[in-house]
C-alpha cells in the first residue's frame, strides 16, 4: 500500500494538477515539490546562461547548482518520508540521489521531455536508469530508452486538467480577443524557431494572433505576414491563457522537432477549453492516442495543406463543435485519472 507519495514538479504547470490526480487514487496522500522555486529565479537564470560556457566552467557550476538541488530535494524528502516518489522530467536530480531515493520509496518519472534531444540535466538518462518505472508519452522516445536496456517503461498519456483549463460561461472571456486561430508558445532563435514560423505562416490568412517572446522577430524577414500578428508576451499565467483559449475557434499543435510521435500537451489544453487543436501529424495522435475512436481528426501532414484544412473546420462551426466534445470525451474516457493510475499500479506491479 503506498501511503504517502510525494511529486517532483513545477507548481505552475497543468501536469502538476494531472499527475496530483492520477496519484490521489492509489496514494493516501499526495504532496508536490517544486525544486525550481526553491532554488530561486536568479539561480535559475544563471544555470541557463552557463549552457553558453565551456564543459569546464559549466562542469564546476554544476557541482554547486546540482548538489544544492539535490540537498533541496532529499530535505523534503527526509520530511514527508515518501513511499513512492514521481519526477517530472529530472528536475535536476543525480543518479547518486535517485539511488538513495529507492532505498525507502519506489521511484516514477514522467518524460515530459525527450532525455534525447532536449538539454536539461547531463545526467537526465544515468537517473532514468535508478526507475522503477518510466512513463513515457512518446512510442519513439521509449523505443530508444529499450535499445539502451532501459525497459521499465511504460506508454503513458497524461489526462486533461479542467481545474483551470475549461470552457466558460457567456462574458466570462469577454475581454480578450476574439480569434480564428490563436498560437500562444515560445520560440527559438534555432531552427525550431524557423520551423514555428513556417507553420504559423500557412494560417497567416486568417484572423491569426501569436503571443510569444522575442525569439518569434529574428524571423520577420523570412516571414513579414508574421509581424502583425505578433504580440510580444513572456509567460501567460494558465488562468488568463484558458481566457484566451475560450475566445478562439483554432489552437495549432505543433511538435518541437523533440517530439516524434508523440503529441504536445497543448492538444490537452486546447480540449479542455474547447478549442479545436489543429494537430501537426503525430504517429502516436493517429495510431495510440484516438485509436479506433471513429473520429475525424483535425490532422495536417503538411504545411502546405494547413490553409486548406483550417479554412474547412473554420467553415464549418457545427462540425468542428462536434469533434471538439467527441475528443474530449473519448480522451476523458480512456485516459481518466482512475485508468491511468490502475496503468501505473499494474506498471508497478502493486
Amino acid at each position: 500500500m503506498i501511503e504517502k507519495s510525494l511529486i517532483l514538479c513545477p507548481a505552475r504547470i497543468s501536469l502538476n494538477r494531472i499527475l496530483t490526480s492520477i496519484v490521489l487514487n492509489f496514494s493516501g496522500d499526495a504532496a508536490t515539490f517544486d525544486v525550481a522555486s526553491a532554488l530561486g529565479r536568479n539561480r535559475l537564470f544563471v544555470n541557463t546562461q552557463m549552457r553558453r560556457f565551456s564543459y569546464g566552467i559549466r562542469n564546476r557550476w554544476d557541482a554547486w547548482f546540482l548538489k544544492l538541488a539535490n540537498e533541496n530535494i532529499l530535505n523534503e524528502i527526509t520530511v514527508y518520508k515518501p513511499d513512492l516518489v514521481l519526477v517530472y522530467n529530472s528536475e535536476f536530480l543525480l543518479p547518486e540521489t535517485c539511488r538513495k531515493i529507492r532505498e525507502n520509496a519506489k521511484l516514477l518519472f514522467f518524460l515530459g521531455d525527450s532525455p534525447f534531444y532536449t538539454p536539461q540535466n547531463d545526467y537526465y538518462l544515468a537517473c532514468l536508469s535508478h526507475a522503477d518505472l518510466v512513463l513515457v508519452p512518446d512510442t519513439f522516445w521509449m523505443a530508444q530508452l529499450n535499445t539502451m536496456g532501459l525497459d521499465r517503461t511504460l506508454h503513458f498519456i497524461p489526462g486533461i486538467d479542467e481545474t483551470v483549463y475549461h470552457r466558460l460561461g457567456a462574458g466570462e472571456a469577454a475581454g480578450e480577443e476574439e480569434t480564428d486561430i490563436l498560437y500562444a508558445g515560445t520560440s527559438y532563435k534555432n531552427s525550431w524557431g524557423y520551423r514555428k514560423a513556417a507553420l504559423m505562416s500557412s494560417l497567416s490568412g486568417f484572423k491569426t494572433r501569436i503571443y510569444g517572446n522575442d525569439a518569434w522577430e529574428r524571423w520577420f524577414p523570412f516571414f513579414p505576414e508574421l509581424k502583425p500578428l505578433f504580440r510580444r508576451s513572456e509567460y501567460i499565467p494558465s488562468e488568463k491563457l484558458n481566457r484566451m483559449f475560450n475566445r478562439t475557434k483554432i489552437i495549432p499543435v505543433d511538435g518541437n522537432p523533440s517530439i516524434i510521435n508523440g503529441a504536445h500537451l497543448r492538444l490537452l489544453e486546447a480540449l479542455a477549453s474547447g478549442a479545436l487543436p489543429l494537430i501537426e501529424y503525430r504517429k502516436d495522435v493517429v495510431d495510440e492516442i484516438f485509436k479506433d475512436s471513429g473520429i475525424n481528426l483535425p490532422v495536417i501532414r503538411s504545411y502546405r495543406e494547413a490553409p486548406g484544412v483550417a479554412s474547412y473546420w473554420l467553415a464549418n462551426d457545427a462540425e468542428r463543435t462536434e469533434t471538439i466534445g467527441s475528443m474530449r470525451a473519448f480522451f476523458q474516457e480512456k485516459y481518466s485519472a482512475e485508468k491511468n493510475a490502475t496503468r501505473i499500479r499494474e506498471g508497478l506491479g502493486i
